[in-house]
């Protein structure tokens, strides 16, 4: 946020206009605006592979309360600079998290399956006096990786191929 002053020839006595000069300096500065920059979030993510959530952003002056990181409107992981240790996790299914690559605003889930599929959002929030929060959320689905497909192929084959076998020896029984 930027704001400039513009002093014009005034009757006022120069001690008021630079006292009004200091105040609106003084103001201009300590008002911030907490950015949300950018949302990583792949649209599709393979079954059985990792992925990195990245939430970036531009404190602008502020200081950091917490990231948090929400699947579904149910928060999984909290970033919290000033705890120790500052990474936390909260358990849910489909959601494993690599703490040791999780970090500030980006968090990393492991073995994706099925169920990691959803809608996720990354809330930043400021620290006092300003409290500000932002956030941002985007859906990621998974799909199946060649190789379960190509499993998931060759068992639909032989089930099929079995339930042939034993409907030729029902009938010749």
């Amino acid at each position: 946020m930027t704001f400039s002053l513009e002093i014009k020839e005034t009757n006022l006595p120069k001690q008021r206009l630079l006292n009004d000069s200091w105040i609106f300096a003084w103001i201009s500065k300590s008002v911030t605006s907490l950015r949300l920059l950018s949302l990583d979030v792949p649209d599709r993510v393979a079954r059985g592979q990792g992925t990195r959530l990245t939430c970036g952003y531009d404190l602008e002056g502020d200081t950091l309360y917490s990231i948090k990181w929400y699947r579904d409107d149910v928060e999984f992981f909290r970033y919290v600079p000033t705890d120790r240790p500052p990474g936390q996790f909260f358990p849910l299914q489909g959601i494993k998290v690599d703490l040791d690559k999780s970090r500030n605003g980006s968090v990393f889930i492991r073995d994706i399956s099925h169920l990691t599929a959803g809608v996720y959002k990354c809330e930043i929030s400021a620290d006092a006096p300003s409290f500000q929060t932002v956030s941002a959320e985007k859906p990621m689905s998974v799909q199946e990786s060649a190789g379960h497909a190509q499993q998931k192929a060759y068992r639909s084959s032989v089930n099929i191929l079995l339930l042939s076998m034993l409907l030729i020896l029902r009938y010749h029984l």
